[in-house]
Parts: structure tokens; sequence; C-alpha cells
């Protein structure tokens, strides 16, 4: 037991050192591996400041589908619908005339109709409009005009993030 208290006392302290210093040496090369092989952190994006400044109606004003051409094709010669037809959607395409429209006869349920399909006996859509379709009933061409509703958009403040 001498022996052993002897070694500790003068060895024994150097062998514990050593194996503390390897240790710190393992935990530093761990951390500065693990450092030099993550991929940088990208943050998200910062809102920008023009949020403010933009308005809820602006994107009514935007025309996403398309504005409507007064005098298009088709339109002029065309006399006004005594149908009571509701268009309420269109799907207009590039070329004038083509498309899909949704309508609705007198509270009836809405359907999707092609240009050139039947909406009831005696009644085809002839041409669709970004504003307007062209019923033949009977062999008159008639206009239905698209029902528009005034847009409802509440305006509620935004208030601006702080930059973090």
């Amino acid at each position: 037991m001498q022996k052993l208290k002897d070694w500790m006392l003068v060895e024994g302290w150097a062998v514990l050192l050593e194996f503390a210093l390897v240790a710190a040496l393992a935990v530093t090369l761990a951390h500065w591996t693990w450092v030099a092989l993550t991929p940088p952190a990208t943050a998200a994006p910062a809102v920008p400041v023009e949020v403010e400044n933009q308005r809820p109606g602006a994107i009514v004003q935007r025309h996403l589908f398309g504005a409507s051409r007064e005098g298009m094709a088709g339109g002029e010669g065309s006399a006004s619908s005594t149908l009571r037809l509701k268009v309420l959607g269109v799907f207009a395409r590039e070329s004038p005339g083509a498309g899909r429209a949704i309508v609705a006869l007198e509270n009836g349920r809405p359907t999707t109709v092609t240009a050139g399909e039947s909406i009831a006996a005696g009644i085809v859509l002839q041409e669709v409009h970004a504003d307007h379709v062209l019923v033949n009933r009977a062999g008159a061409v008639e206009r239905v005009n698209l029902e528009r509703r005034p847009a409802t958009v509440e305006a509620k403040p935004v208030a601006p993030r702080p930059a973090p």
C-alpha cells in the first residue's frame, strides 16, 4: 500500500494531468470539427417596410383576370338579353369568343358551360368575353353582361414589425 501512495504522490498526478489534457484536446477538436462542417445558418428575410403602404383595395384594381374591354368583337350589333340568365364568372381565353362561363338560370344552380354548348333548351352559349357572353336564342344573338358586385374590402391597419 505504501508503494501505491508513493506512486500516486510522485507519478499519479502526472498521469491524471495527462488524461485531463487529452480529454480537453478531444473535446476541443470535436467542437471545431462540428463548427467547420456545419452549413451556415440562413435567416428568414425581413418584412419589407413597404407593407404598410399597400392597401387591400389595390389588389382589386390590378385586374388579375384581365381588364374589361368595351366594344369587343361580337359585342356590337347584339341585343341586350331579356333572359333571366346570370353570368357569375367567365374564363375567357386569348382568342375572342373561346372559353367557359359560369351561368345560372332563374335562381337555378350554377353550371359551367363551354362556348358552343347548350345552356338550356334553345339557348346556346356562343362566345365568351372578359366582361360578357353572347348567347344564341332561337337564332337571335343576345348579350348577357357579367354580374359585377362591388369589392368589399375592409382595410385593417398593419403595424410594421421591428427589424430583428
